[in-house]
């Protein structure tokens, strides 16, 4: 048994040896490429907006901007109008975005992609009410974005709520929690 337990220690010994002298020899002949991948630059431009009726109670800027729904839809190259009525379908949320001076004072505004190459592209935009009005978003031949509206952009302040039971995100401890492989915790 020594004898044989012997010579599987001597051939593993000789195993590693002789990779140690190899892998260096390895290491000298491989290449190493790498590549990387580039992004198109995506440009933005944005709109000033007005959020009236904020309650004194409402202090905290992102609360405020959670109160204020923007909708928009993109609209055909060649479009001089929004449509009469907010479409049903094809609308994206516009996030609004509070922007503070350097002497502290918050004013609002939306955020739009731009076009990625000279050009315009167009969007209805509607406040929760309802009341829409025409951005024009265009780039430069010089990739410099810019954004307009045909009217002031003016939202009512309204206070968000939670979504109905069974829609969207439920309440942290409503949720069901589950261990590994799926065993019910609570």
């Amino acid at each position: 048994m020594n004898m044989k337990r012997s010579a599987i220690i001597a051939a593993s010994a000789a195993t590693i040896f002789s990779m140690t002298f190899v892998t260096p020899s390895f290491a000298a002949t491989t290449e190493t490429t790498t590549s990387t991948q580039t992004k198109a630059e995506h440009l933005h431009a944005s709109v000033a907006v007005n959020i009236t009726d904020i309650p004194a109670t409402v202090t905290n800027v992102g609360q405020i901007v959670r109160g204020a729904k923007f909708v928009a839809y993109k609209l055909a190259a060649d479009a001089t109008a929004i449509p009469a009525a907010q479409p049903t379908t094809g609308g994206k949320p516009v996030k609004v975005e509070a922007n503070v001076s350097a002497t502290s004072v918050v004013s609002y505004s939306l955020k739009f992609d731009a076009p990625a190459t000279a050009g315009t592209a167009l969007f209805a935009v509607y406040n929760e009410a309802g009341v829409g009005t025409l951005v024009t978003v265009t780039t430069d031949a010089d990739g410099v974005a810019t954004a307009t509206s045909a009217t002031a952009i003016t939202a009512a302040y309204v206070a968000p709520t939670a979504p109905a039971l069974g829609v969207g995100k439920g309440v942290k401890g409503d949720r069901e929690h589950r261990g590994r492989g799926g065993k019910k915790l609570r």
